[in-house]
């Protein structure tokens, strides 16, 4: 008896197949060959390409960064990536470089692609049949040798083949989703390390600058001090706030040397490569955010919460699942023959079923029903998170800008005048030397606290960008550059006083 699907059967005989111990084996002929074929082919037909998934993934991290940025590698020759590793680290080191450059090289990209291929390995468990178990009895009685040979299979997990497949399809999306985000997440890393770290390299020169004019400001006061203009304690103030500043100078180099440690941890690179940072940060946008928008969007666009809506599709599935079958017990079926002599004595159907006395299935509905009740649970939490995150991020975002654009259209050309005008009253002997500098001081310490803004408002803007899971309006413009600091310092060959 063979099976041929649903439940029927017709008579062969098993000569063909089975190995007959008190013989030699039958020659395999052609059409077992094809039959063999026919089912290797079927089987291969339930494996999903391995490049599928990949690109899935690379598809949905494309669709949320910023335009230019390299997507994922994937598979791809190792020539080949070493050569647009070299291009992407060539010149200047711009936030779409330092991104793709991250997702190119970073381990941690290759280590979540892998759990692609656990998913796949499970998705390919889930959609195959179990293999069918032979038996061989060896009898002897009575000087006669008797050989019982039997084939079988579990037909409970037949009927839920299909089911189990679809439910393994759904989990591969799933990961998808999930490894896409943790790629996004990544790359938001990535993009609030590089504002720090070129913001940094900005602040550090600021800091350098004041700490240059506070120092001619202390030494002017030692001048003054020991040609007796000068009393004691002011000369004590200038030289602790050189001190101070010179202090502060170390601290910010210092800031900076990390933030570009971190940087290139992140892009993948050892600590002593090199890279070249951007001189300026761009100026934030005058265009404000709508943040009920950002908030449909991300609803839309979250990855993290799309994987939790088909997780808690899955769990759906599952309880409806333990449900329908809930009186479906263990059922086998196979065939069995035995010979004796060499002459076949017995041909026959053998089936098992397990019958559902004690347990039909309460145990797998409670489990399912309370997973599904969690699940829930947490997509409710998600979505509640993402609101707030948003707006909080949004606000956050926008108080930024607003603060950015006071300090640039406001305090910024106020320190400039003040700066012009004391200089203009040293020269006519209307005010000291100690004024100018502290003027001088004061623009400085002004316009450092603007870049601090500047490169804040763009980690805000990071933030809400990871916050709504995908881009924002405005990301695609390209931005003004902010005032240079070397436009702040004196010119060459300019004194300070």
């Amino acid at each position: 008896m063979a099976w041929q699907g649903g439940l029927q059967w017709r008579d062969f005989s098993l000569e063909d197949i089975l190995i007959d111990t008190t013989r030699q084996p039958v020659a395999t002929t052609p059409a077992h060959w094809s039959l063999l074929s026919a089912l290797a082919l079927l089987a291969a037909c339930t494996l999903p390409p391995r490049r599928a998934g990949i690109d899935a993934v690379d598809a949905l991290v494309a669709e949320r960064v910023a335009s230019g940025v390299v997507t994922p590698a994937g598979e791809r020759d190792e020539a080949a990536l070493r050569a647009q590793l070299d291009a992407l680290r060539a010149g200047e080191l711009t936030l779409a470089r330092a991104v793709g450059l991250a997702l190119l090289n970073n381990p941690r990209v290759r280590a979540e692609y892998a759990a692609l291929g656990i998913a796949r390995g499970d998705l390919i468990e889930a959609s195959r049949p179990s293999n069918p178990r032979l038996g061989v009895l060896r009898e002897r009685a009575d000087g006669n040798r008797s050989t019982t040979q039997s084939v079988s299979r579990n037909f409970t997990e037949a009927l839920l083949l299909g089911t189990r497949t679809r439910i393994g399809e759904a989990e591969y999306v799933r990961v998808q989703r999930l490894v896409a985000d943790a790629v996004l997440r990544l790359a938001s890393e990535v993009e609030t390390a590089w504002f720090e770290a070129v913001g940094a390299v900005q602040i550090a020169q600021m800091r350098a600058a004041i700490a240059k004019a506070a120092g001619l400001s202390a030494e002017l006061a030692t001048r003054m001090h020991a040609a007796g203009n000068l009393a004691r304690l002011p000369l004590l103030v200038e030289q602790g706030a050189a001190s101070q500043a010179a202090i502060e100078s170390r601290r910010a180099q210092a800031q900076a040397r990390a933030a570009r440690s971190r940087l290139l941890g992140l892009l993948g690179l050892g600590s002593a490569a090199t890279v070249e940072l951007p001189a300026w940060l761009a100026a934030p946008p005058a265009l404000a955010l709508d943040a009920a928008a950002l908030a449909t969007a991300a609803r839309a666009q979250r990855l993290d919460l799309s994987a939790l809506e088909r997780e808690r599709a899955l769990r759906a599935d599952a309880l409806e699942l333990a449900r329908k079958w809930r009186w479906l017990g263990s059922l086998e079926l196979g065939v069995e023959r035995e010979t004796a002599g060499g002459e076949v004595r017995v041909r026959g159907l053998e089936a098992s079923i397990e019958l559902p006395i004690f347990h039909q299935g309460q145990a797998a509905i409670a489990r399912a029903q309370a997973e599904l009740e969690a699940a829930d649970a947490r997509l409710t939490e998600l979505a509640i998170a993402i609101e707030h995150e948003v707006m909080v991020a949004g606000d956050r975002t926008e108080s930024l800008r607003q603060l950015a654009q006071d300090y640039r259209e406001r305090l910024l050309p106020q320190r400039e005048g003040i700066v012009d005008a004391t200089q203009r009253e040293y020269n006519y002997m209307l005010t000291g030397a100690f004024e100018l500098l502290r003027a001088r001081q004061e623009q400085y310490a002004a316009y450092q606290e603007y870049l601090e803004t500047v490169r804040d408002y763009w980690i805000a803007r990071g933030e809400l960008r990871r916050a709504v899971g995908g881009r924002l309006p405005g990301d695609e413009a390209m931005p003004e550059a902010t005032v240079g600091v070397e436009a702040v310092l004196p010119k060459s060959g300019e004194s300070e006083k």
